[in-house]
């Protein structure tokens, strides 16, 4: 049996802290990932093989530990679970600073370990997070909460490796971790100025049922038709984006006249789209803040893909223009389509349900990552990268059509 939502939290600018603390630790996050994977090529001479490791070590904690985040997140409150979350960050990032000190054999184990807290920190603060919005806020306040955060991370994603090239000219490699360490060290300062709230405890539960299991967490993903069609959505999207990205830079720099200095634009000015895209989220009209817009930008994000294909097969100017095109249409559509899915997840599912359900959703598509890049590698190595790109996109626009179904346009505008 379900249990009624508990009265929201009441805190003063409660958002404003929130967004700023995603901020600083998505910032922190950022620096760290484009530096440790640099600093183990370019320094420790990594190979390819160590590379593939340290990122296995990232991702894989995020679906192993999926079902003890969920049990700790209805555990604890939220805000213990997040400043835990934070000084794992601290911890990790303070032990890679000293990691060059040894040998690189040392480096790699550090930076390793470094990764694995890195994952876990990120299941632990993102379960945490969505447990906490609905809990904390009134249903009308969801779409400009979400909004707020997507802005935030997008900021961050895009800052972060900017800054982590200057830190790493400046500051070196150790001087870099610290900083990153800092960083993660302020987010815990905004934390614990965040309220305590606490999942409620479910009442008159059906006997052996187990809502901290991921089995049930991914099972609470498909028990709605709207639920069950965006969650194909994602996984596909996932899929499809990862197995693209795995070849193509390499597709980009042998049919276009794109450089380096101008891919890096390129991406910097996306980055800025995903950003507007979660800013004009709640500036919709209000039609298009249910079921058409999810299916409105969730089809133009899915199909944003065949653009880019299209861009490397047409000569050219007219060629990168589509590619930039296709760069700047999916982070729009992503951000604004992200909003509204997160507000839809948070009152369609309940709140016992909820640390299980982010869970199993973020093992499911984080798993549909390593798969898609795998698949992407390998078959760039059989097939002409630019040709598999364009086939790749017609699938993803062809799957993008089941989010035009009743099921998701007849969910309520918000």
């Amino acid at each position: 049996m379900s249990v009624s939502k508990p009265a929201p939290v009441r805190h003063p600018a409660l958002t404003r802290r929130l967004s700023t603390a995603t901020f600083v630790s998505f910032f922190a996050i950022a620096v760290i990932e484009f530096a440790v994977p640099f600093v183990a090529v370019a320094t420790l001479g990594a190979n390819a093989m160590i590379v593939a490791v340290l990122g296995v070590c990232r991702f894989a904690p995020q679906v192993l530990f999926a079902r003890a985040a969920t049990a700790t997140v209805n555990k604890y409150d939220q805000r213990t679970v997040m400043l835990a979350a934070e000084w794992l960050r601290v911890v990790a990032f303070a032990l890679s600073a000293a990691a060059l000190l040894a040998s690189p054999v040392v480096g790699f184990a550090v930076f390793a370990l470094a990764n694995l807290s890195l994952g876990l920190g990120s299941v632990l603060t993102a379960v945490a997070v969505q447990v906490l919005v609905p809990l904390a806020f009134d249903d009308a306040e969801l779409p400009r909460v979400y909004s707020r955060l997507g802005m935030a991370e997008s900021l961050a994603d895009g800052g972060g490796p900017f800054f982590a090239g200057l830190a790493l000219a400046m500051f070196d490699v150790s001087g870099t971790f610290v900083v990153a360490a800092v960083l993660a060290a302020g987010a815990c300062l905004l934390l614990r100025g965040m309220p305590r709230t606490h999942v409620a405890e479910p009442v008159e539960e059906a006997p052996g049922r187990d809502r901290s299991s991921l089995r049930h967490g991914v099972a609470v993903n498909f028990a709605t038709p709207p639920l069950r069609v965006l969650t194909g959505w994602a996984l596909a999207y996932n899929l499809g984006q990862c197995l693209i990205e795995a070849m193509l830079l390499i597709a980009i720099l042998a049919r276009t006249s794109i450089g380096a200095a101008e891919y890096g634009v390129i991406k910097a000015c996306a980055v800025l789209c995903a950003v507007l895209g979660a800013y004009l989220a709640t500036r919709l009209p209000r039609s298009l803040t249910g079921g058409w817009g999810i299916s409105l930008f969730g089809f133009g994000a899915i199909g944003s893909y065949l653009l880019l294909g299209i861009g490397l097969y047409v000569p050219g100017a007219a060629g990168v223009a589509f590619i930039v095109a296709g760069f700047a249409l999916d982070e729009l559509c992503s951000g604004v389509v992200l909003v509204l899915i997160q507000t839809f997840r948070a009152r369609a599912i309940s709140h016992q349900d909820r640390a299980a359900a982010t869970a199993g959703y973020r093992a499911m598509n984080l798993t549909a990552v390593p798969v898609g890049f795998l698949l992407g590698g390998v078959l760039g190595l059989v097939l002409a990268p630019s040709a598999t790109i364009v086939a790749v996109g017609g699938a993803m626009l062809l799957f993008g059509l089941v989010i035009w179904t009743s099921p998701v346009r007849s969910v309520p505008p918000t």
